[in-house]
């Protein structure tokens, strides 16, 4: 089983100039705007955090984001992707920070440091 986002150590994550503090749930843009995330799209972001540069299954993404309630069908964790792109990806046209991996699920495809 994968630790949901709740089981992290509260702290700060930092990649590509964005830095999310997941102990007050805020987001900053590198130009240090404040980016609301919804709850869906805050854990999806942290699942990422958590596990950058690797391949995570939709399935995965769908145990963090909502347990067993999910049908293999449901297009739930697309949509939350598709609105967390929005909001940190210069184009969501052209993701560069989240790679779809045909067949396979999505990819952060950054990396991902903890400041001390």
């Amino acid at each position: 089983d994968l630790p949901t986002p709740e089981a992290s150590v509260a702290g700060e994550w930092e990649f590509s100039g964005w830095r999310l503090d997941t102990g007050k749930r805020e987001l900053r843009s590198p130009d240090g705007v404040l980016v609301h995330l919804s709850a869906g799209e805050y854990q999806l972001l942290t699942a990422f955090l958590e596990r950058p540069q690797r391949v995570v299954t939709r399935e995965e993404l769908m145990d963090i984001y909502k347990g067993d309630a999910l049908a293999p069908f449901d297009r739930s964790i697309d949509i939350q992707i598709s609105r967390l792109r929005r909001k940190i990806e210069q184009s969501s046209r052209d993701p560069t920070l989240i790679k779809t991996v045909r067949g396979a699920g999505y990819q952060f495809t950054v990396p991902v440091t903890r400041p001390s």
